[in-house]
């Protein structure tokens, strides 16, 4: 019988100010903060809710305008980016955002 082994995962937290729908600023800090995360020996690290698109803003959004700022899972431009830093520290990400479905049903939020 083969002796198993677990491996200790080593899980960061991170928690930053977003900017409220500037994907494109919070994607850059997940970076800094993921690569951080990575150099020190982290296998995985979580960020808070709706990290990747802000939160409290998306309360005075109607529908159109949540469904332009949800994206589709898995082929959002987000998720895309998130996996390209998922692959370039070798740690898997966890950041929330608004999602939509083809029927243009919202959900959120999603992790990737």
């Amino acid at each position: 019988m083969k002796e198993q082994f677990m491996k200790n995962l080593k899980i960061a937290t991170a928690q930053f100010e977003n900017k409220s729908g500037d994907k494109a600023y919070n994607l850059s800090v997940i970076k800094k903060l993921t690569a951080q995360a990575a150099q020190e020996g982290a296998d995985v690290i979580a960020f808070h809710e709706c990290s990747v698109t802000g939160y409290t803003f998306a309360r005075h959004l109607d529908k159109p305008q949540m469904l332009e700022l949800a994206e589709l899972i898995p082929d959002g431009p987000s998720l895309h980016v998130l996996t390209a830093y998922a692959h370039e520290f070798n740690i898997v990400i966890l950041a929330g955002l608004f999602e939509k479905d083809a029927d243009e049903n919202l959900f959120k939020p999603t992790f990737a």
